[in-house]
């Protein structure tokens, strides 16, 4: 097979490589530091803060429909789930196509350019009638486009890297992103506190995600070349698909040959499943189910970022020292415990008045509402609890009286909320509500974030802000170890001549599945609590890592070559 690369021994390391060789490992690398901005700014940071708030502001605390209760978070979830059933279903079609027919550049760049106008059209969605579902219908767009380009984009890594040097390059490239998408969103919080967090500022950083994408993304598709193909007769795009399906039967039916690569395939979707669905709904969970500060969400996906980066980097040296397979299993652990922790946050006892729902204050004789929250017009129950109330509710102002049975109305079963007031009579008086976030006697799984508050969130007082600080610290550390060598030991198994049609088959195998977290999270989120979903995907991190340990790396690699030695490949 001919290669940009010559063949090295196995201590090959990058200042060995030639000039050429470098220019084109470091400009796909550079793909990573474009599109990681949106995954981190759209994905992570700043579209779940404004989506929650856009979602609150039409509907409130959500729809309920047949007790289901569609929250911002389940919504979120679920519009993360529909995008990738829809790249799961093309992404192999189109790796078979790229194969045989020499277009992965072509691809990658008509899905990344989709993806890079979606993005920017998020800017426009004040100017539209319903806010919110613009928003969520060009987010959707957008990482559909992202998630296309990715599997072209993985698709390149067995042609530009030496074999020996597929977890440096993969780690680095991740390490590239989480700097690159870093960086771009240390820009965005500046920008944000500065303007304090106004809505065209928080627009104008979405649409700039698409621009810094595009633009970026401009040098990877230059400088990195398009790779060798099989040469086949040229046939009309429908053909190429039916041809597609028939390959892709074929391939699933190949893999009773690739049994290593399978085996590794079904762990790694399990397992990067949840940890995809845990990244893609933390600032949601934040802000609906911890109600931790639109800056503290935004701050912590910054402090993943960038501890992210020097954490891709060490999981290439573990790598190094230790093999590809105990490195990748080291950050699934990781990442089962970070679920774990994660389980067990939860919001501090209310201890002060600006923290209560509901907050009156006393003024001539009355109690004055001072802050009170937006209610759904849709949720029954929010409904219920405004008719009850609306006598409270619609004044400015309520004699003390009233303010006494508006107090007695937060001890009702369908009450979420909370109430203190401040000066008067009353001055010191609170109520917070059982089916309040920071009410733990809700279901078993209450118990544990129940301790860890009792014994160390409130002893040293941490409140949820902090607690989700000190997750982004973990998550960067096992982050990049996780992606990055799955990636690598995935390419390190598959046939180089046939990278497009392998890593089409792994994203529709890996986004099959990961339709798996987002709907289970959602489902369980809807109709229970958004911890027992969080605790499912913890069981996935764990189920994943037991499937692992019985991948034979060596024995997968194997069976790659064996596959490579009749291939004929066209420059």
């Amino acid at each position: 097979m001919l290669s940009i690369f010559k063949k090295r021994e196995s201590k090959s390391v990058f200042s060995e490589l030639s000039k050429v060789e470098k220019k084109i490992i470091r400009a796909w690398c550079m793909y990573d530091w474009a599109n990681s901005a949106f995954f981190t700014s759209i994905v992570s940071a700043i579209m779940p803060i404004y989506f929650v708030g856009l979602y609150r502001e039409s509907l409130g605390s959500g729809v309920v429909f047949f007790n289901f209760q569609f929250s911002a978070t389940v919504v979120w979830a679920l519009t993360g789930a529909l995008g990738t059933f829809l790249i799961a279903l093309s992404s192999p079609i189109f790796g078979v196509i790229a194969d045989r027919s020499g277009i992965k550049k072509k691809l990658m760049a008509i899905f990344c350019i989709s993806g890079c106008l979606a993005t920017i059209m998020l800017f426009f969605s004040s100017y539209t009638s319903s806010p919110w579902l613009f928003s969520l219908a060009f987010y959707f767009l957008g990482a559909i486009g992202a998630a296309g380009a990715n599997v072209f984009y993985n698709s390149l890594l067995p042609h530009i890297a030496p074999e020996n040097l597929l977890d440096d390059v993969s780690s680095r490239g991740y390490a590239y992103g989480y700097l690159g998408g870093g960086l771009l969103l240390l820009i965005h919080l500046v920008v944000l506190v500065f303007f304090d967090y106004s809505d065209l500022a928080i627009r104008s950083c979405l649409a700039s995600v698409g621009v810094w994408w595009f633009g970026w993304a401009l040098w990877t598709l230059k400088v990195v070349p398009e790779p060798s193909y099989k040469k086949t007769r040229k046939i009309g795009v429908s053909k190429s698909i039916v041809r597609a399906l028939r390959q892709i039967k074929s391939t699933a039916g190949e893999f009773k040959q690739f049994k290593q690569l399978l085996i590794f395939l079904i762990a790694f979707v399990i397992f990067n499943d949840a940890i995809a669905t845990c990244l893609g709904i933390a600032g949601a969970y934040g802000l609906d189910v911890l109600r931790i500060s639109p800056e503290t969400a935004t701050l912590t996906i910054l402090i993943v970022q960038f501890v992210a980066f020097p954490g891709s980097l060490f999981f290439s040296y573990l790598s190094k020292k230790l093999d590809t397979k105990k490195s990748l299993s080291i950050a699934v652990i990781g990442w089962g415990i970070i679920a774990i922790l994660a389980l067990g946050f939860a919001p501090l006892k209310l201890d002060n008045h600006n923290q209560y729902d509901y907050q009156l204050s006393f003024l001539d004789d009355k109690y004055v509402l001072n802050s009170s929250p937006t209610l759904s017009e849709t949720n029954k129950n929010e409904v219920s609890w405004a008719d009850i109330n609306s006598k409270f509710l619609d004044k400015d102002e309520i004699s003390l009286d009233e303010a006494k049975l508006f107090i007695s109305n937060f001890k009702t079963t369908d009450c979420k909320f909370s109430i203190s007031f401040l000066d008067g009579p009353l001055d010191g008086r609170n109520e917070v509500c059982d089916s309040h976030p920071t009410y733990l006697n809700q279901n078993l799984l209450d118990r544990w974030p129940k301790l860890l508050r009792s014994i160390v969130w409130q002893p040293l007082s941490l409140n949820q802000d902090t607690q989700f600080l000190i997750m982004g610290i973990f998550v960067g550390m096992f982050m990049g170890g996780a992606q990055a060598l799955g990636r690598s030991l995935f390419a390190y198994m598959t046939p180089k001549s046939r990278s497009g049609e392998f890593f089409g088959f792994f994203s529709f195998s890996w986004r099959s599945v990961s339709v798996l977290g987002p709907l289970s999270y959602a489902i369980l989120a809807g109709f229970y609590s958004p911890r027992v979903g969080l605790a499912f995907l913890g069981l996935q991190i764990f189920i994943g890592l037991y499937i692992l340990k019985f991948v034979n790396v060596e024995e997968g690699r194997k069976v790659a070559i064996e596959q490579n030695k009749d291939q004929h490949i066209i420059r």
